[in-house]
Order: C-alpha cells, then sequence, then structure tokens
C-alpha cells in the first residue's frame, strides 16, 4: 500500500445538503493538493470552501510562575490559541514556524543510523534510541526532524509514513529504507546495511569528485592562459610591429584573425554561450533530460562502466535490504530501481521488469535481463539464487563485489585524468612556445 507523503492539508466543503465536511490529504505541494482537493470534492458533488496546509507554530504560555515554550502542528494560529486557552494557560504569543527542510550531513546521518543500530542491537526500545539520538546528533535540521519524527510516533503515525515524512533531511530512500526497517523485525541488520549504503554513496560522490576538481582547475587555467595571450598581449604586440612588417607568420595571422573575431562577437558569443549552458543544465534538471543523459552516459568508455557498475551496487544493496520473503518483492524490486541513481534503469525496471513479473510471472533474473542493463554476471547469479531461493544474500554479496571493482575503477580513473592533464598542459605549452617563437622571428622593414 503505497504509503502518504508530503504535508498534510485539510479541505472543508459544503455537501449538497448544506453541511460542512472535512477530508485529510497529503500532498509534496500546495498546487497537487489544490488539484487533489477539486478531484474529490468533484467526485462526491462537494463545494470546496478552503484548503489549509498543517504547519508548525512556535509558543509561549504562562501558568502561575512557570514559563512553558514549544512547537505545536495546526491549520491555523487561532486553533493553537483556542487549544492552548481551553488547557488554562496564559498565552504570551503564538508564532508562525518557519521550517526549512534542508537535507542533513551525510557524515550526521551514518552517524545517526550506525549508533542506532549499536543502541538497538543492545535491545533499547526503539522510541528510546531516537529520543536519545534527536538530542544528541549535532546537525540542526537533522535534530528537528527526529523530533518530529517522535511527535508523529506519540500521535499514532505509521512509523514508515513518519520517517518518509523526513525524505528531504535524510534523503528520499535513505528515509523510506530507514521506515521499512523500522517495521521490520530485523531493525538492527536493516540500520547496518543502510549505514553502510549511505556511506557508500557519499564516498562514491567525494571520489567522482575529487576527481573532477583538478582537472576542471587546470582547464580553467588553461583557457585563462591561452585567452589572456591571444586576446590582449598579442594583439598589442601586434599593433606595435604592424606599421614595421609587411607580413605575418601564418600561425599568427591566424590567431589574430581568431582573436578580432571573438572580440568582435564578444557579446554574442558569451550570451549564447550562457544561453545554451542554462539550457542544457535545465535540460537536464527536466524528467525527459535526466533519463537521457543516465541512458546515453552509461555509454560513455570507462567512465559509463562505472557509472553502470555503481547503479547496479546500489541496486543489489537496497535489494539486500529491503527483499523478504513476505510477499512484497515486487516493491522491494521497485525501490531498489528508485534508488539506484539512474533513472533509465529505474524506467526500465518499472515499465519492464516488474510489468514481467505481475503478469506473466517470470523470474527475476530474466525479468532483470530484459531491461538490458544489467552484466551477464549479475543475471546469472540471481539466476541461481532464484533456483536456490536465497535473493537477499545474493544481492548482498553483488553489493559488495562492485563496491571492491569501483573502489579499483575509481583510482584507474584518476590516474587516467592525471596523464589526460599531463597531455593537455604539453599541448597547450607547445602552442603558446610556438606561437611565441614564431612572432619572435617576425621581420621588420627596413627603411
Amino acid at each position: 500500500m503505497p504509503q502518504a507523503t508530503g504535508s498534510e492539508y485539510r479541505i472543508q466543503a459544503r455537501d449538497q445538503a448544506g453541511r460542512v465536511v472535512q477530508r485529510f490529504i497529503y500532498a509534496p505541494s500546495w498546487f497537487q493538493a489544490r488539484k487533489k482537493a477539486k478531484t474529490i470534492c468533484e467526485l462526491n458533488r462537494f463545494t470546496l470552501v478552503s484548503l489549509k496546509k498543517k504547519q508548525n507554530y512556535n509558543y509561549s504560555v504562562r501558568r502561575g510562575n512557570k514559563e512553558i515554550t514549544g512547537v505545536q502542528s495546526a491549520y491555523s494560529r487561532h486553533e493553537v490559541v483556542s487549544a492552548l486557552e481551553r488547557l488554562g494557560f496564559k498565552v504570551r504569543y503564538v508564532r508562525r514556524a518557519f521550517d526549512l527542510r534542508i537535507a542533513a550531513s551525510t557524515g550526521e546521518v551514518v552517524s545517526f543510523i550506525a549508533t542506532s543500530a549499536k543502541l538497538l542491537e543492545q535491545k533499547m526500545p526503539y522510541t528510546e534510541v531516537l529520543r536519545i539520538m534527536s538530542n544528541n546528533v549535532r546537525d540542526g535540521y537533522l535534530k528537528t526532524a527526529l523530533r518530529d519524527i517522535l511527535q508523529d510516533l506519540k500521535s499514532g503515525v505509521d512509523s514508515r509514513e513518519a520517517f518518509t515524512r523526513q525524505g528531504k533531511v535524510f534523503g528520499e530512500h535513505t528515509a523510506l529504507m530507514l521506515g521499512i526497517a523500522s517495521k521490520s523485525g530485523n531493525m538492527t541488520s536493516i540500520f547496518q546495511s543502510v549505514s553502510l549504503l549511505v556511506e557508500r554513496q557519499a564516498d562514491f560522490k567525494k571520489g567522482l569528485t575529487s576527481s573532477l576538481i583538478l582537472p576542471a582547475v587546470t582547464g580553467l587555467t588553461l583557457i585563462g592562459a591561452i585567452a589572456f595571450y591571444v586576446l590582449y598581449l598579442l594583439p598589442q604586440m601586434a599593433e606595435m610591429l604592424a606599421p614595421m612588417t609587411s607580413t605575418m607568420p601564418p600561425l599568427t595571422k591566424a590567431t589574430l584573425e581568431f582573436s578580432t573575431f571573438v572580440q568582435d562577437n564578444l557579446g554574442w558569443i558569451v550570451t549564447l554561450s550562457t544561453l545554451g549552458i542554462a539550457g542544457f543544465y535545465a535540460y537536464i534538471l527536466s524528467a525527459p533530460g535526466r533519463f537521457l543523459l543516465h541512458r546515453t552516459i552509461i555509454n560513455v568508455p570507462y567512465i559509463g562502466r562505472i557509472m553502470r557498475n555503481t547503479s547496479v551496487e546500489i541496486f543489489c544493496r537496497v535489494l539486500g535490504i529491503v527483499y523478504t520473503s513476505s510477499g512484497e518483492n515486487i516493491d522491494a524490486i521497485r525501490i531498489a530501481g528508485e534508488a539506484s541513481g539512474n533513472k533509465f534503469l529505474e524506467r526500465q525496471i518499472k515499465t519492464v521488469a516488474v510489468p514481467l513479473m505481475l503478469k506473466y510471472g517470470t523470474e527475476l533474473a530474466h525479468a532483470l535481463e530484459q531491461t538490458t542493463f544489467f552484466p551477464e554476471m549479475v543475471i546469472s547469479r540471481f539466476r541461481t539464487a532464484g533456483e536456490t531461493g536465497d535473493v537477499k544474500a545474493t544481492a548482498t554479496q553483488l553489493a559488495d563485489f562492485y563496491q571492491m571493482e569501483n573502489q579499483y575503477s575509481m583510482k584507474n580513473l584518476v590516474s587516467f585524468i592525471e596523464v589526460g592533464i599531463s597531455v593537455i598542459i604539453m599541448i597547450a605549452l607547445v602552442f603558446l612556445t610556438y606561437l611565441s617563437s614564431e612572432t619572435a622571428t617576425i621581420r621588420v622593414n627596413q627603411y
């Protein structure tokens, strides 16, 4: 059954008899909530009166000499004031709490999950673990998220739903897996696996970023040096020597023509480049653009193999975490596809593998083979696992294998990038040296 995600909204409407009715929905944005509200009203022939989002309010009250502060969720400030006054408090203030949910630092999330796993291993109650961690984590956003989860659990909210509501803080798939773990009978093991997964994803992003920093800095430095020489220094020298020479060497002449063209059209070049980069970035952020990017990038030599294997590793790791024998394996495969980080694989899982398994009862290995994404070794291992019934352990073993392979591949990629940078630097230096020496050989007319 799908879990409610997003913020809670209250619909107030009137039925055909004029009576006020209420409905409660969850939606990721106000516009989608409005769309859901209109659909509900049309189906039930209601007249929509209002749509309000449940929000947090900070309050300060007094009872005798004691001052109490806290946070309360409600649909309006008036509701909070009325509730506090009915309880006999003297209200000092009730203010809207602007809660900006931003992703917590990866290190804090890993530390929270790993520490929680150790505390659970000591048979400590789950709510007590959350309470202890909410008081000890350093990240403010994570601290707030944990307190909100505790409040939701006290209010009777399903534990999986309580975690998925904090998807922006934990990460959507991390929150979902923690929610699944909270309802499983092997919470400690799943928490440990999720901790390993989050840490592995962070290490991959860190390694990829560090691999790209050096070429990016070197590339910008080279572009700056060549641009300064070609667009400023060389034209100044040519302008000074032009009255005294009738011919220019071929490379110098071609470079000066290019420099003149760039200077004359600099505005257009900058504008078109900016629009092109912005348009490309906007496109790859869209659903079709990201899908096309993820489908294309896995075909890039060497780098594509690393990206593909990383998605396979995460898919197998998540599948090993959420796969059970309780009949929810289709949902587990779908979650693993979403968590893989590759939109092409996600779509193939949802539109090819899952329908084959649901409609025709296709075994897991054959369904994954039809996605045309997984290496033959993965298909072979899952085929054997399907015969032995040991899919969960096989998925974890495959994840461990691809983790080690990707670590070696990343080291080789860094070495390859360093060699490539050295070659580019050498070519740039040869160009500048030859251009400078050619400029130095310009013959000055004798008068």
